[in-house]
């Protein structure tokens, strides 16, 4: 049973020591060490059975740290892009410095970094008073944890959990990088692409092909998986088997005959209340031994429902591909672009 509790002084002491904890964001709770410690940073790797290549994002509590992790000239877009969206749940991907190990950005030129707006995760990373490095606090590839249960389900040799209850928003941050005038989103998150269009006219904003290569967290094709099979459908199935569950984002006519259990999201059809509940209702069918396969209705890929399709089709995808006990397809690993880590 690992240890738990509300003192981010201890945490932020365990992470000088080079130890592992897990602690709320606003998004889901993240796995944290000392992001300037090789060592620490390889435990994240260990405890999640994470595999090398991917990157993890480092969390910091101030702007004024981004010379310490962002490679000068700084590109005065990030610059704005900072001031306007953080604290809060957007990472910039750009060059990094020396100073961040190799393993945090898989061998890349560039390391992805962000500000919480949690209060308990930015009083533990001033504290600390290093940036810490936090992938999601489950195992790799397993669904994102979004409360304190969750983390204690799937991590067992971690040092410490800082509890601070249930995430808000419930998704994993929106991820970018800029190029000129250009931002490009590498992973959809609750900042979405009309959003960042109309805070900067001046760019030009558009999504990522990530069939070319891995720059950031999240961007594997499997990912976010229940342990039971996940399937997707444009409309509820004519036919809703007892030993299925349901999972609807927004209400939707049930069939009389229905013997599902059935989880509604939103009955307002508020689908940012529906993302902030979507992981805990799909822990919630992985753990009820009646379910056997997962159903959810697909969602419009627009505003939020871009982040809630993208975390869905790669939660369902090792369930129709071939993939290994990770959920990597094969050559997968090689996507990665390998460079020189200075």
């Amino acid at each position: 049973m690992i240890k738990s509790g509300k003192d981010t002084i201890f945490a932020s002491k365990l992470i000088k020591e080079g130890k592992l904890v897990a602690f709320p964001t606003e998004t889901v709770y993240g796995l944290g060490a000392n992001g300037l410690d090789a060592k620490a940073v390889a435990r994240i790797f260990e405890a999640k059975k994470r595999p090398s290549f991917d990157p993890l994002i480092l969390h910091i509590s101030s702007i004024d740290e981004l010379p310490t992790v962002f490679k000068k000239p700084i590109s005065p877009l990030i610059i704005r892009l900072a001031e306007k969206y953080w604290p809060g749940p957007l990472t910039i991907v750009a060059p990094k410095t020396g100073k961040v190990p190799a393993i945090v950005s898989a061998g890349l030129k560039t390391v992805a970094v962000r500000m919480p707006s949690h209060k308990v995760a930015l009083k533990l990373i001033k504290q600390a008073g290093v940036p810490i490095a936090a992938p999601s606090a489950n195992i790799f590839g397993r669904l994102s944890p979004t409360e304190p249960i969750h983390v204690k389900e799937q991590l067992k040799t971690i040092d410490y959990l800082l509890d601070g209850g249930k995430t808000e928003i419930g998704l994993e941050s929106t991820i970018v990088t800029v190029s000129g005038s250009t931002i490009e989103i590498l992973r959809p998150g609750a900042i979405t692409p009309d959003r960042i269009r109309a805070d900067f006219p001046d760019a030009k904003v558009i999504m990522s092909d990530t069939d070319k290569h891995i720059q950031a967290p999240g961007q594997l094709k499997s990912h976010y998986s229940p342990r039971k099979p996940l399937y997707l459908f444009d409309e509820v199935p004519e036919k809703l088997p007892d030993y299925a569950g349901l999972l609807l984002f927004e209400p939707h006519h049930v069939p009389d005959n229905a013997q599902s259990k059935i989880i509604l999201l939103s009955p307002e059809g508020d689908l940012l209340e529906a993302a902030a509940r979507m992981f805990a209702a799909l822990h919630e069918l992985e753990a009820d031994p009646s379910v056997e396969q997962i159903f959810a209705v697909k969602v419009k890929e627009e505003g939020i429902g871009l982040a809630i399709m993208d975390r869905m089709n790669k939660a369902a995808y090792r369930f129709t591909h071939f993939v290994d006990e990770q959920g990597i397809e094969e050559n997968e690993e090689n996507s990665v672009l390998y460079t020189d880590s200075k």
